[in-house]
């Protein structure tokens, strides 16, 4: 903020501070006082928006005002008290829906592993004998 808009700013602050008279006593009212032209130029320069008097910056000192702030434990702090536990099932399906289409952005299917051969019930002598039964030989 600059020192204009706090001057400006103090002066509204004083003239709602000012005392008032109670409710119920009024002033009475006469012609309205003129106010002499001298101090409508001042208010008026007052409201100019100049660049008079004020001295530039350095660019250089604001970025290092501005560099040297560490806001890690702040947003720690804040990261920490706003933690919420949803469900698996919903952190799943936000992810699903946020994933793109390319093929790239999917991911790796899982490759199911093949099961072992398992043994048969039959042994090489009941094929034997399906196989006479079954074709004569």
């Amino acid at each position: 903020m600059s020192a204009a808009l706090l001057r400006r700013g103090l002066e509204l602050l004083a003239a709602s501070e000012a005392p008032r008279d109670p409710p119920g006593q009024t002033k009475p009212r006469g012609a309205p006082v003129k106010r002499p032209r001298k101090t409508k130029a001042i208010q008026a320069q007052k409201l100019r928006n100049s660049a008079k008097g004020k001295v530039p910056k350095s660019a250089l000192d604001e970025y290092r005002k501005r560099e040297c702030r560490d806001h890690l434990r702040v947003n720690l702090k804040f990261l920490t008290r706003t933690r919420s536990t949803v469900a698996e099932s919903v952190s799943q399906q936000i992810l699903r829906q946020n994933r793109g289409r390319k093929a790239c952005d999917r991911p790796v299917a899982k490759t199911k592993k093949k099961k072992a051969a398992e043994g048969t019930v039959f042994t090489e002598e009941d094929f034997q004998k399906f196989q006479q039964e079954y074709f004569g030989s």
